[in-house]
Formats: structure tokens, sequence, C-alpha cells
């Protein structure tokens, strides 16, 4: 009956997937998915709960800056650990830390609450999404790297698209609380599957090297990577901030005044399209040459990007996303096949934990560096300043890399 389950639930993400490879890989796919969903499921609450207890505008910003900081601190720590300690039990108090943050903030009393359970937010999100890359990591086949991280980025961003719609639905019709307590049954239900259903890994890596920072970060691949992951960051995680306003804003501000609603489908639909993307893709990472792809796709993103600015009609908007979302599928999956790659030799936790600590420098700088260029230039400004800044970033990556 569970083989029945199993099936039925992962066959989005691969029906090849689901036949040919253990059950451990659709156990982490399911989790990666449900805990992504319910992150996005709060995703569009979180806002509008911290103005209900009377918060300014530059206190519902800190929220999200204080959890990309809590996954800063904690990530590449924690992801050195699990190299040393084991993925499982990792994952699975990070799982556990989810479902009880999740009945803390629908119990918060005052915004200082609400932004101390956010941190402890961060940490366990730390504590899951990253070691949970790791796993899948490790449990790649050479030769098939593309393909597995493929898999789990689908799992990702399909979870973060399709939360913000039914967050979006369960807070109109029931109440804000709702979300909340819907994101803490997901991290139950991803617990309990990982306990009966995830064997132990990395026995075998663990024994055999002894991780370190400064041997991860002696790799020029992966100080690669991380320019490219964090300068990435930053350009997308600023853009993100302000596409709602762009999308539902007044015309004399730059904005296409659309509604509300309109903009989070169209949001939605960004991140589904990518992650609908990441497998195919991964398929090509695992046959033709992973540099060129990651700066193809920087490239076309960039292009995407740049051309936002140029939007003047919910057509030409959703092209232009479209293109985006092309890129980042073209290059995402190349990457983190590279990093799976080089992680094998220095240590998987700590080189998932590092790359998760670069994407958290970005989130943080990112919405701080665009309110100055919005302020100043405009929103449209943004999509043009993420454009260039993810120009420079694939050019980064093509110069460290080739030494």
């Amino acid at each position: 009956m569970m083989d029945t389950l199993f099936r039925r639930i992962a066959i989005p993400f691969g029906r090849q997937m689901v036949q040919k490879e253990g059950r451990g890989i659709q156990v982490l796919l399911l989790c990666v998915f449900t805990v992504m969903l319910g992150l996005g499921i709060i995703g569009p609450i979180i806002p509008i709960y911290a103005k209900s207890m009377g918060a300014t505008y530059s206190q519902v910003g800190l929220l999200g800056s204080i959890w990309s900081l809590s996954r800063l601190i904690f990530t590449p720590f924690i992801g050195h650990l699990s190299d040393i300690k084991g993925r499982k039990k990792i994952i699975a108090v990070g799982l556990l830390a989810y479902a009880i943050v999740s009945v803390l903030y629908a119990a918060a009393w005052d915004y200082p609450a609400l932004l101390s359970f956010r941190f402890l937010h961060g940490l366990g999100s730390a504590m899951s999404i990253p070691i949970a890359m790791a796993y899948a990591a490790e449990m790649a086949p050479g030769g098939r790297e593309g393909r597995y991280m493929g898999s789990m980025n689908l799992a990702m961003f399909a979870g973060m698209g399709l939360g913000p719609l039914i967050g979006g639905y369960l807070g109109d019709n029931f109440s804000l609380h709702a979300p909340f307590y819907v994101m803490g049954a997901l991290a139950a239900l991803s617990l309990i599957l990982l306990m009966i259903f995830l064997p132990e890994a990395g026995e075998g890596v663990r024994k055999q090297t002894r991780p370190s920072f400064r041997t991860v970060l002696r790799s020029s691949l992966i100080r690669a990577a991380f320019i490219y992951r964090a300068v990435m960051a930053l350009g997308i995680g600023g853009t993100m901030s302000f596409m709602a306003l762009f999308i539902s804003g007044p015309e004399e501000d730059g904005g296409l005044a659309l509604s509300i609603s309109l903009a989070g489908l169209i949001m939605s639909l960004s991140q589904v399209s990518s992650a609908l993307l990441q497998r195919p893709f991964g398929v090509v990472a695992d046959r033709y040459d992973k540099f060129r792809l990651i700066i193809l796709g920087g490239m076309i993103g960039a292009l995407g990007y740049s051309l936002l600015p140029l939007s003047r009609s919910l057509t030409s908007l959703v092209g232009f996303l479209l293109l985006t979302s092309l890129g980042n599928a073209i290059g995402m999956p190349a990457l983190t096949a590279l990093i799976t790659i080089e992680g094998r030799g220095v240590g998987m936790g700590t080189t998932m934990g590092i790359m998760e600590g670069a994407m958290s420098i970005g989130m943080i700088l990112g919405p701080l560096l665009y309110g100055l260029v919005v302020d100043s230039l405009g929103l449209r400004a943004a999509f043009l300043t993420t454009g260039i800044i993810c120009i420079c970033g694939t050019i980064a990556f093509y110069l460290l890399q080739r030494t």
C-alpha cells in the first residue's frame, strides 16, 4: 500500500525516477516538496500577519532578512556537522523545528515574538533543505548528477510556486492562522515518512574524509560557484521583493496596475515553469558541457530581467518572466551537478552548506540594495539592475572557473 502511495506522490517528479531509483530519493523529493510548499504557503501571509500586529513596513522587511540571516549563520556549520554525524537525524530535527515553529507562529502575541520565531524558522530551514540536497547529491551515481539534482530543484521550485496560491486561499477563506497550521502538518508528515523510510547515508564518506571549510574553499570551482550563487541570489532576491509592487502598483509609479491576485498567479507561474524544466535540463547537463550551460543560463536569465522594464502588458510581462525561468532552468541543474561532483571529494554537507550560505548573503543584501535603487530610480530600474548583476555574476564565474 505504501509503495502505491509513494508512486502516486512521486509521479510529478519523474516516472523514470520512481521506477528506477530507490525509495530514499522518493522520500527526499517528497520531504523537500512539502517543506517548500509549507514555506510558500506562509510567504504571502507573514507580511499581512505582521501588519495586523502593528508592524511598520521596515519591520515587515526585517522579517525576511532575519530568516536569511539565521540561515547564513547556521547553514555552513550544520552542513559540516552532517558530514561528521550523519544527515538523517539532522534533517529530522529540522523538520521537527518546522512543525514547532508553525504552532509558535500562530501563537505569536506581538511583533518581537514573531521576529524571534522567524529566526528559529531559519534555523529549521538550515537543518532540512540544504542537508536533504547533500543527501541526494551523495546518492547520485556518477554521470547522473544533473538529473538527480534537477529533480530536487524541481521539488523545491514546485513547492515554492504552488505555496502562495494555497496560502492566499487559506488566508482569504479561513483565517491568517490557517496557513501556519497547514505548514506544521506538512512538516510533521514529512518527518514521519523520513523516520520510517529514509536510511542513513554517508557512512563511507565520513570515514574516508575529514571535511573542513578551508579544504572546500580551496577549490577554485567552489569559489566560482559561491560568487555565482551569491550574486544571482542578490539580483533575483531583490527583484522578487518588488515584483508584486511592479505588477499591481499604479502606472504613475511605474507599475502595471494589475490585481494583487493576478500578481500572485504570475509569480507562481514563473516558479512552476522553472520547476517543470529543471529535470529535463538536468538530463541535458549530464550529456553536455556543464560550464557552458551555466554561462548560457546566466546570460539568458540576465536578458529576461533586462527586458522586464519594457513590459507594457500582461503578455509581454509573462513572456519576459518565462525567459528568466528558462535561464534558471538551463543553469541551475548544471551548477548543482558540478557542485555535487566537487563535493564528493571535500565533504558534501560542508559544500552544500557553503553554497546555501552564499544564497543567504544575496537574499539579505538584495532587498536592501534594491530599496535604494527603487527610491532613487523607480521600480523598472530594479529589473535592469538585476540584468546587469546577473551578467556580472556569470562573467565572474567564467573567469574564476578558468583557474
